[in-house]
């Protein structure tokens, strides 16, 4: 029998090590809210997150870790490097923890911070080896947070189908009976399913999977915010900015402007 492994779907979205040090690159934003993680550490003291009216300062001997859609801001108040990795994890999970986990730079962590640094702006194999080296100190941090603060999912295969199907799918129009179709099941099942399975009905999680991905597209391409709408199965820019809006708690075009 061959043995199948448990897959997180991890997908690394973005990295960068940047300087922090004039008024263009002032890391100063109200909110940075967004539907992905984030990885930061910074090479020196000079940068804080804001938590409602708590401060955390970025110090250089711990990595800070900040899931999906959590509301905070930044500072930004003397010269420092910052290096960032943006993640999202594909397979159904929920948190059990603080807004913001902060973990210790140990001598494991320590040495992929270095050698992503080291590797990343040098030649193509060199930027091929930093993404192995991203793609290892993800994994490495998601196996630890499980033991205390992220939970995976145990959900019904017939829902993964679903989920893989409309993920690659998210320009179309998806009802609930094509779903059922795909799914072989009844539409009452197909509710129940979604309902035990990620405590949300087909359409609001379909929604929900449209806004992350037009998330995406608003950090790391260029295409226009119609051309996003379009890609993300909405019928027209005001009715993506709508719902973006709502579920974001800021404009695309706002939400375009805060980058790291």
């Amino acid at each position: 029998m061959i043995r199948s492994f448990f897959d997180p779907g991890l997908w690394p979205l973005a990295y960068d090590y940047v300087a922090l040090k004039d008024e263009a690159n002032r890391w100063n934003f109200p909110s940075l809210a967004a539907p992905f993680w984030r990885v930061y550490w910074n090479n020196a003291k000079g940068a804080s997150i804001r938590l409602g009216k708590q401060v955390l300062p970025l110090l250089p001997d711990h990595l800070y870790i900040i899931p999906p859609n959590v509301a905070f801001g930044s500072i930004h108040n003397t010269n420092c490097r910052q290096s960032y990795i943006h993640f999202q994890i594909r397979h159904p999970y929920f948190l059990r923890g603080p807004p913001i986990i902060t973990l210790p730079l140990t001598k494991q962590r320590r040495y992929f911070v270095r050698n992503i640094i080291a590797c990343h702006d040098g030649d193509e194999a060199g930027q091929q080896k930093a993404a192995l080296l991203i793609r290892a100190l993800l994994e490495t941090l998601i196996a630890e947070l499980t033991d205390q603060y992220l939970f995976f999912r145990k959900v019904d295969k017939r829902l993964l189908i679903a989920l893989n199907y409309l993920e690659q799918h998210l320009e179309q129009l998806i009802d609930n009976q094509k779903l059922a179709i795909l799914m072989h099941v009844h539409p009452q099942t197909l509710l129940r399913l979604f309902k035990d399975g990620l405590g949300k009905s087909p359409q609001t999680y379909l929604r929900q999977m449209r806004v992350d991905k037009a998330c995406w597209f608003l950090r790391f391409s260029d295409e226009s915010i119609k051309k996003i709408a379009e890609a993300t199965g909405f019928c027209d820019r005001y009715h993506f900015t709508k719902v973006f809006t709502m579920l974001i708690g800021q404009s695309p075009a706002r939400f375009r402007d805060y980058k790291n």
